[in-house]
């Protein structure tokens, strides 16, 4: 019996040894720019984000909001043909004022990420 239960905690951590490279192979949202919580001198003429692996262009979205709410654009967001762990969202001119930035990505392993940040424009 003390065999059996030394072969099941063998596998046991044999097994999320394995699985765990799996578990953090999420797409992770690595740079932005406008960086989060900045205030930039210069509205941006658009937004960039730089996640840790390729993004999937058809299931990843960028929106972006003023301080009310307000979706500014309803342009849509496109993965750099150069570096596709890279998507850009084109921005009409951005007053004076806070935004926020809010996305969802799907990596290669198909799993759907969100997150969101600000930046103000002075």
């Amino acid at each position: 019996m003390k065999a059996f239960q030394s072969i099941m905690i063998a596998s046991a951590f044999a097994a999320s040894v394995l699985a765990s490279p799996f578990a953090s192979a999420h797409a992770s949202l690595k740079a932005s720019d406008p960086l989060a919580g900045s205030t930039v001198a210069t509205a941006p003429k658009q937004i960039s984000l730089t996640f840790n692996e390729k993004i999937e262009q058809a299931f990843s979205t960028v929106t972006l909001n003023d301080s009310t709410g307000k979706a500014v654009t309803t342009a849509k967001a496109k993965v750099d043909a150069d570096n596709p762990a890279v998507l850009r969202l084109e921005t009409p001119t951005l007053a004076a004022g806070a935004y926020t930035v809010k996305w969802a990505v799907a990596g290669h392993d198909g799993h759907r990420r969100t997150g969101e940040f600000s930046f103000t424009v002075k």
